[in-house]
């Protein structure tokens, strides 16, 4: 074969890779993955913290999500979130049930409300409603062998207290220019009126999902979901059965942090679980004028002095999601990491990681440890009367390497000497109605438990659903936006990394349903403020590309073969 023929088969094969190689990476569905031009510091750290592609809608003759930034999209998104805020659709610890306590009636008045805001979705996709107050939407596809999308918030807000706390007031919205200030502006009728204006726009442009979309929004989250969001979960249950959803997404996370130059998009991949304690000590009653050396009050504070004095052991364990944090900053952070975190990360002890992490980090202790907070001490009826009855109620938020058993054990065992001190019978929780109490004890110790919540399930991040969904937040939050206030004309480094959360939403009651769980509000840092206090605000080009985020989401979603 001549050199200039060998030369033109040389070139034929190399043009076929090259179009073949094409023709697989852009295969990923129909949405187009992006590579990245930045290397990630990754010397002797094994590879932490892979990164998925950025996923960009491709090709499905819809608008692209920067169509929000055109002008009058603010100002309906003002009008929207206002409307929204304006009802005061405040849950209450003491709510009756929803046919009995007129205090649910708001949210009547709320659901007409988004039938205003929504007219298109209100025309073909008439919401179910469950438990008279929770909403379910199905927006029905037409590839049935693809598993609906999960998209869910609630519509209740915590109380607003004195309106004298407020600058204006919390159920007459105000923009300011940037932010939008009400009670709900940030938790988390942002989240719900964002979900409902992507699909109105979806709906406007004809758009006809292959993947069906339903959307769930609970209205009493604030106080547990359990009349909400739990109905809701059956309803689905019934309809679908379990493990139905491809992935589902509520409200939550830590948004997206800024550490250096790189912008971490923080997920909530798993809750800490919820343990509420109640001890009540019976003691004998008298006059004040002959009392004991130690009343019911005096012995139950020195019980709580006892636990405050032994709090839980901080762990930074692998199966922490916290760790997958550290490490991604580590990886992609390097100069803003302490020196000696790479090192403990690979081979420290995970309780003196864990110590020397919250040295200077109190904020991120509680992603750690355990959690235990007295939050209810009441007895006493009368000043010269003698106690009788003290009740004091301890909240734990559980990390994940202890269990609802190792707390009752742990307080068990603090408290049992104190009371054998002051001649107090615990009573056992297993067989309290069969104790009694002994004749030479001067009073009981009973526990009892109002209401717990394992640890949820740690949801996967290494799978594909997870690629497109880290990878959607990337396509959006890699822009910068007047929410960032940036200046660049280069995309940002986006680095998506499941965190866990203190605190626990709706997805509790949603665990069946699928195993994808994610609790993200799309939002940069700094763009919601005082989220469940005074003056709760909400910037409104964060909440715009919010929208984007949903969007986009269906959109690679509906694309997406499930490969």
């Amino acid at each position: 074969m001549s050199s200039r023929r060998r030369f033109g088969f040389l070139q034929s094969v190399i043009l076929g890779l090259v179009l073949a190689s094409v023709v697989i990476w852009c295969r990923f569905g129909n949405f187009q993955r992006i590579g990245e031009s930045f290397q990630p510091d990754v010397s002797g750290l094994n590879n932490w913290c892979p990164v998925p592609d950025v996923v960009t809608p491709l090709k499905d003759l819809l608008l692209s999500s920067g169509h929000f930034d055109e002008p009058g999209v603010l100002e309906t998104q003002i009008q929207r979130l206002s409307a929204a805020v304006q009802v005061p659709t405040e849950s209450f610890d003491d709510n009756g049930e929803v046919d009995e306590d007129p205090r649910w009636t708001t949210i009547d008045d709320f659901h007409k409300i988004l039938e205003e805001l929504f007219p298109l979705i209100y025309s073909q996709y008439k919401p179910t409603k469950v438990n008279r107050y929770g909403l379910l939407y199905t927006f029905n596809g037409t590839d049935v062998t693809k598993k609906p999308l999960l998209l869910t918030a609630h519509q209740d807000v915590v109380p607003a207290g004195p309106t004298s706390g407020w600058t204006y007031p919390p159920f007459s919205p105000h923009f300011d220019g940037i932010f939008l200030w009400g009670r709900g502006s940030t938790d988390c009728k942002n989240v719900l009126i964002g979900i409902l204006s992507a699909l109105e726009d979806l709906t406007s442009q004809d758009f006809l999902p292959k993947r069906t979309v339903v959307l769930a929004f609970g209205f009493d989250e604030e106080t547990g979901g359990y009349r909400g969001a739990a109905k809701l979960a059956q309803a689905l249950l019934a309809e679908w059965g379990s493990d139905s959803f491809e992935f589902l997404l509520d409200e939550g996370g830590m948004g997206v942090q800024e550490v250096g130059d790189v912008l971490y998009a923080l997920p909530g991949v798993a809750e800490k679980g919820y343990h509420d304690i109640e001890l009540t000590l019976q003691t004998t009653g008298g006059h004040s004028s002959k009392p004991p050396f130690h009343t019911g009050i005096g012995i139950m504070a020195d019980m709580v002095v006892a636990l405050e004095k032994h709090p839980y052991v901080p762990r930074l364990t692998q199966s922490n999601p916290f760790r997958r944090v550290l490490e991604c900053r580590a990886t992609y952070s390097p100069r803003e990491v302490e020196p000696w975190l790479k090192k403990a990360l690979r081979n420290g002890d995970e309780e003196e990681l864990a110590a020397r992490l919250v040295e200077g980090a109190h904020e991120e202790r509680w992603l750690m440890q355990t959690s235990q907070a007295v939050d209810v001490f009441a007895g006493g009826v009368k000043v010269n009367a003698l106690p009788e009855k003290v009740m004091v109620l301890i909240n734990h938020r559980i990390a994940p390497h202890d269990s609802i058993e190792v707390v009752n054990q742990h307080v068990h065992n603090v408290l049992k000497p104190i009371a054998a001190n002051y001649g107090i019978q615990i009573m056992e929780p297993s067989a309290i109605a069969s104790n009694t109490q002994n004749a030479t004890s001067t009073g009981t110790l009973a526990f009892s438990f109002p209401q717990s919540l394992d640890v949820a399930p740690v949801s996967p991040t290494n799978n594909r659903v997870w690629s497109v969904f880290a990878g959607t937040l990337r396509s959006v939050f890699q822009h910068p936006s007047s929410a960032s206030q940036e200046t660049l004309d280069r995309p940002r480094r986006v680095i998506p990394v499941g965190d866990i959360m203190t605190g626990n939403t709706d997805t509790q009651h949603y665990w069946n349903l699928t195993k994808n769980i994610y609790r993200f509000t799309p939002a940069r840092e700094g763009s919601r403020v005082n989220t469940h206090g005074a003056d709760e605000r909400m910037r409104m080009d964060a909440h715009i590309e919010g929208i984007k985020v949903y969007y986009d989401l269906i959109r690679n979603f509906d694309v997406w073969n499930g490969e």
